[in-house]
């Protein structure tokens, strides 16, 4: 058997890998997983959808905001209005009690009138008119919601409804610290008062 020499074309040959692509053989072994690791990625534009529902998203807040302060308007005013109906009645309450407390005085010289005639029997017809009078009076009063307060005598007085004028010796078989005579009735207007009653009480 005859060995086949070496020609120096043999030895020039190189690798089919090198002879095609030496380029590439070079870049592939200088990068490395960590240097295309750092590399930075482009962010994605968002989609038309995907900006769609977010500025649907901000529309949806900005009518929630409107939509919160349009209620806290609407209960403010109700608010108003429940102050206004509940405030107005006792203004009016108030300026009514205002006016029939001027007019007790006027009750008090007709009903001591009234007890004047009574002790002058020849003012049969002063009598008349003046009672008659009196009790209209009353009746207009009582329409007006406005209620008399007659202590009993010979009770405690009540320091919320009577007004102690002065105070006498007791006579005989009464009770001391109690109510001796009435001067001038009290009143009051839909529970609230008027005009305590002025009372004289025993020492």
């Amino acid at each position: 058997m005859t060995t086949e020499p070496k020609t120096p074309q043999n030895e020039d040959l190189l690798p089919v890998e090198e002879t095609l692509h030496p380029a590439d053989a070079s870049s592939s072994a200088e990068a490395s997983p960590d240097v295309l690791a750092a590399e930075p990625t482009p962010a994605a534009s968002p989609t038309p959808m995907e900006a769609w529902e977010a500025r649907v998203r901000e529309l949806e807040a900005e009518v929630e905001k409107w939509r919160d302060q349009a209620l806290r308007a609407v209960a403010e005013l109700e608010n108003y209005r429940r102050r206004v109906q509940r405030d107005l009645p006792q203004q009016l309450h108030q300026a009514q009690a205002e006016l029939l407390r001027g007019l007790l005085p006027l009750l008090d010289n007709l009903e001591r009138g009234l007890r004047a005639a009574e002790e002058a029997p020849d003012l049969d017809k002063l009598k008349e008119g003046l009672g008659l009078l009196t009790r209209q009076f009353q009746q207009t009063l009582s329409r007006l919601g406005v209620e008399p307060i007659l202590p009993e005598i010979g009770s405690l007085p009540n320091p919320e409804e009577h007004e102690i004028l002065s105070t006498l010796p007791a006579p005989e078989g009464t009770q001391p610290h109690t109510i001796l005579e009435v001067v001038e009735p009290g009143y009051r207007f839909r529970g609230q008062l008027l005009r305590p009653a002025r009372v004289i009480v025993t020492e």
